[in-house]
């Protein structure tokens, strides 16, 4: 190899040679392993640094045992409040030293997934991030059985036994509630994401405890957590007798779709109807008027699920245990929320 070709891509052993150590000596430095006096490694940081050496992904990852690559299965990647996870997310697994392989099957599709495929039965990554309410959980399960590290991110159910990161929802539609009722609403009607997902239930259940601590029934439609549901239940709502003063939504999409409806029926809001969404993606302020949501931390949340995953990857088997993070949602008030006309509050 001529000199040149050397100082393009400086190898261990010109680190070894220029320090004056051994190869295993500029191992146990760039590996971080113990075993190198403080002088000793000075010395052969500096010769890192001169020579502008960058260790080889495939080599560091023979020396720790672990490919430093996490996967991430999300199946619709075009959702808004997909990628400030996916942000949070890369941002730790760079802090953290790992990189991380994004999977999608596109557009929100259930999908069917064995951990025979070869991504997956490969040793391709140390750990999975899974982000979707709607991925089965037999496959969670199936690689956590294997002990393999699983985190998942807004699942369908909630399994105690595999790791979990989502956030307040049921406390975040609990204020929301109380902050409609505060604004003097008594006649507010619920749209959920649906009747079996864990999150709709979550939503569902803090706007019922709000509801029952005012000594008030809301009526309650279930949607899918789309534009069309809201839009559709809000012209049921809208075109009744006695219609609400408020409609709140389990998402921001269905709440879009709602001040969709309200516009074609020519129904102002705030002051006819106040509508309140939840998730605060980017489209909300966006909105006419601005939509009033609960807002989830969804770069947190993708943080916090490297954070664990990475945890779990390098903690040993025998003492690895389960973890569950609900973070903290807030109410972000915007000018799609106001006192019903006629209230004194």
């Amino acid at each position: 190899m001529s000199t040149a070709a050397t100082r393009s891509r400086p190898t261990m052993a010109d680190v070894a040679a220029r320090a004056g150590v051994s190869k295993m000596t500029v191992s146990r430095v760039v590996n971080g392993r113990p075993g190198v006096s403080a002088s000793m490694h000075a010395r052969v940081q500096a010769a890192i640094d001169a020579l502008g050496y960058v260790p080889s992904h495939r080599g560091r990852s023979l020396a720790v045992g672990r490919t430093q690559l996490l996967g991430m299965l999300v199946l619709d990647v075009v959702s808004e409040w997909v990628w400030p996870l996916i942000r949070g997310a890369g941002r730790e697994a760079e802090a953290r030293g790992y990189q991380l392989l994004l999977r999608t099957t596109g557009m929100g599709e259930v999908a069917s997934f064995d951990v025979r495929q070869p991504s997956l039965a490969s040793d391709l990554f140390d750990g999975l991030i899974i982000v979707s309410w709607r991925v089965p959980l037999a496959f969670a399960r199936q690689l956590a059985r294997r002990r393999f590290p699983v985190v998942l991110v807004d699942a369908f159910q909630r399994p105690r036994r595999i790791d979990w990161i989502s956030s307040e929802d049921r406390r975040g539609a609990y204020r929301a509630t109380r902050h409609l009722l505060g604004l003097g609403h008594r006649q507010i009607a619920f749209i959920s994401g649906g009747r079996e997902p864990y999150l709709a239930r979550e939503r569902l259940a803090g706007f019922q405890a709000a509801m029952q601590e005012a000594r008030l029934m809301g009526r309650v439609l279930h949607g899918d957590f789309t534009h069309q549901s809201g839009y559709r239940h809000a012209l049921e709502l809208l075109n009744a007798p006695h219609g609400p003063t408020a409609i709140f939504a389990a998402n921001d999409l269905m709440a879009i779709g709602v001040l969709d409806a309200a516009k074609e029926l020519r129904v102002e809001v705030p002051s006819q109807l106040s509508v309140f969404g939840f998730d605060d993606i980017q489209s909300a302020s966006r909105t006419s008027p601005a939509l009033t949501t609960v807002a989830r931390p969804y770069d947190e949340m993708g943080a916090a699920a490297v954070a664990r995953a990475v945890e779990a990857v390098e903690a040993p088997e025998d003492v690895r245990r389960a973890i569950q993070v609900d973070l903290p949602t807030r109410l972000v008030i915007r000018s799609s929320t106001g006192a019903p006309r006629g209230s004194t509050s």
